[in-house]
């Protein structure tokens, strides 16, 4: 399985020559639709626009008319020109090659004048967890955990504290487009200590790079 990384919370998953695209959002680039290959399947975590962008949606939806979008209930309501398909946590359903599994259900507190958000997890495979807006550690053990590192709604500790619980052998930070290249640095610093701590290794993918599991 091939995990791409684009800017902030967008990953591109491949595998038996099919792809599954996670939170496609607005600070979010996506590559040339022709060279994608089949697009099978789109998750949308949450409705938040840095994770479902209309314009991408719509764009996917025209290259690959046949691929499911799936996302929390917030999602189908927020959509309205793509149809998505409502998943809640606790659902598993195959797509193509991959075996999806969705958790929690809620996006992480920002502040208590905010309502609560639908966000819910994915687990691809068994191998990749993607927690969406969320730092509860709802899968243990997988390969590769995508953990943010950049929010209004974050604390780095509880990154570090998501990071030692699921214990990856690989932690992919995504979500970085709140923080400055300072910012990232030092998160690199935090959060790949508490990898190393627990086992597993940071790696910080630039845009377009991607990792073999």
């Amino acid at each position: 399985m091939r995990i791409t990384k684009r800017e902030h919370a967008c990953l591109i998953v491949q595998s038996d020559g099919a792809t599954l695209i996670i939170d496609p959002g607005s600070f979010s680039t996506l590559p040339d639709l022709g060279e994608l290959g089949p697009v099978v399947a789109v998750v949308l975590t949450h409705a938040h626009a840095d994770h479902a962008h209309p314009e991408h949606l719509a764009a996917l939806h025209g290259a690959h008319p046949d691929a499911v979008f799936l996302g929390p209930p917030a999602v189908a309501a927020a959509i309205a020109d793509t149809p998505v398909q409502v998943v809640q946590a606790g659902q598993s359903l195959r797509v193509g090659p991959f075996d999806l599994t969705f958790h929690g259900g809620v996006h992480a507190r920002i502040h208590a004048s905010i309502p609560a958000a639908d966000n819910v997890g994915v687990s691809v495979n068994d191998v990749l967890y993607h927690p969406g807006d969320s730092v509860e550690p709802a899968v243990t053990g997988v390969p590769v955990l995508a953990a943010p590192i950049s929010g209004p709604w974050l604390k780095t500790g509880e990154v570090m504290d998501l990071v030692a619980a699921v214990a990856a052998a690989h932690v992919v930070p995504i979500h970085e487009s709140h923080a400055s290249a300072v910012g990232q640095q030092l998160a690199g610093r935090l959060v790949g200590g508490a990898a190393e701590a627990a086992g597993g290794r940071y790696d910080a993918l630039a845009v377009g790079e991607f990792l073999e599991v």
